[in-house]
């Protein structure tokens, strides 16, 4: 902008030379050269914003020769009405008007009220140097239109650049709005497809290899790729429940649906779930005899992406504990391990979608969705989640508010690593 107002300048020092130049007669020769060197100091300063420009790169520089500008045309077209203040009809107040118009450009309202304010400040000594020059008294009438007129140019213009600022603000957050969109977009290709393709690649080679070579594979390697496919099955599902529900949430159309149910069963299947990407973990759960009013599908779902979470970043043989207990009107739910921590710059994008930490004890897997997905069932279910992580381990903790009793006492459950299933601390 300052550029383009560079060019403007050179107009109006293009403008003082013909109406300085063609003027037939002065007061006097003081007022003659007063007009000259108003003048040129627009032409001088002109030059000067100029070659400023380009070395004015960071936003307090730029803003300091805006100010500059902002001052050098408000001298130059008060010097210019000042230095014809003799004339008959005396018309250059006019000039007046760029002030607040400019200063609604540069500020929007408060830049063009504050330049309606020096248009009314310096138009007292003004109206008082003319009344001086063709020995007439003050006139107020004069007065009173300019300054009023300035006002209401200054009202126009700021309301008017006000609105083209929050306008433009609007369409360059939309613009980045997109442009994350085209980025998720990206991201969700590239990812998803390598995510896709490895389990339909295993599927495809299991089915495959039974159709074909059935009748010479033995019962227990039958088994063995009847399980692979099973597990490599299960894996597409869950990647694609959470790409559902991921469309659902922002889309704003998903839909929870509490019903009364026991807290156990949920959990079991939820950890039975993340079986898949457990290695040699120690896996405990301490869970309280609870039945819950809560949509046990979307509560097995956060259990399981952050068992799968803590799998795939910690080494094996870690420690991974599942606890639920009730809480003051709902229930508390924390998975921890005992891995080395969450860097702390990679604490706030953790939530995000189709963000992952890039190192992983399992190596280079995930589309990116767990976390976003919890941390957006959460938000529906109007919980909450706090995340403790040091170099000792990390520890997800959710709260959910709901309706819940309490029966008996809690179980201490050790996962078996031999078929993934619970069994309790009394029958080990």
């Amino acid at each position: 902008m300052e550029r383009w107002m560079t060019y403007v300048r050179w107009f109006g020092v293009l403008f003082g030379v013909l109406a300085v130049g063609t003027q037939p007669s002065y007061p006097g020769p003081a007022t003659l050269w007063f007009a000259w060197i108003i003048v040129g100091l627009l032409a001088g300063g002109s030059i000067a914003i100029w070659n400023l420009i380009d070395r004015a790169v960071t936003p307090s520089q730029r803003a300091r020769l805006a100010a500059a500008g902002f001052v050098l045309d408000a001298v130059v077209v008060m010097g210019l009405v000042w230095a014809f203040a003799y004339e008959r009809p005396y018309i250059t107040w006019a000039l007046l008007i760029l002030i607040p118009m400019e200063g609604a450009l540069r500020y929007r309202l408060k830049g063009a009220l504050l330049g309606a304010l020096l248009v009314a400040a310096f138009f007292v000594p003004q109206s008082l140097h003319r009344a001086a020059l063709i020995d007439e008294a003050f006139d107020g009438t004069t007065y009173v239109f300019v300054a009023g007129l300035s006002a209401l140019v200054a009202g126009i213009a700021g309301v008017m650049a006000e609105n083209w600022y929050e306008q433009n603000r609007a369409f360059e957050a939309q613009s980045m709005k997109l442009a994350e969109f085209d980025r998720l977009k990206d991201r969700f290709l590239a990812v998803t497809s390598h995510e896709i393709r490895g389990p339909l690649t295993a599927i495809i080679t299991g089915v495959d290899t039974i159709w074909k070579r059935g009748e010479r594979i033995a019962d227990d390697q039958r088994n063995r790729l009847l399980e692979m496919v099973s597990q490599q099955g299960h894996q597409l599902a869950r990647l694609v429940d959470d790409l559902l529900v991921t469309s659902q949430l922002q889309n704003g159309v998903l839909t929870l649906q509490p019903a009364w149910g026991e807290v156990q069963a949920t959990v079991s299947q939820a950890v039975e779930a993340a079986a898949a990407k457990r290695r040699e973990h120690q896996l405990e759960l301490f869970i309280d005899p609870l039945r819950a009013e809560i949509d046990h599908s979307r509560i097995g779902q956060i259990v399981r992406n952050l068992v799968e979470n803590a799998y795939k970043y910690t080494e094996d043989r870690s420690n991974v504990a599942v606890t639920i207990v009730a809480a003051d009107d709902g229930i508390t739910l924390d998975v921890a391990d005992d891995g080395p921590g969450i860097p702390a710059d990679k604490r706030l994008q953790l939530f995000e979608a189709f963000s992952r930490i890039d190192e992983t004890a399992a190596g280079q897997e995930g589309v990116g969705l767990g976390l976003y997905v919890v941390s957006q069932l959460v938000g529906a279910m109007h919980g909450r989640i706090d995340l403790r992580s040091s170099s000792s381990g990390t520890t997800f903790s959710i709260f959910v508010p709901c309706k819940r009793t309490i029966a008996g006492q809690r179980p201490l459950e050790v996962v078996r690593e031999d078929d993934g299933r619970p069994r309790s601390a009394s029958g080990l």
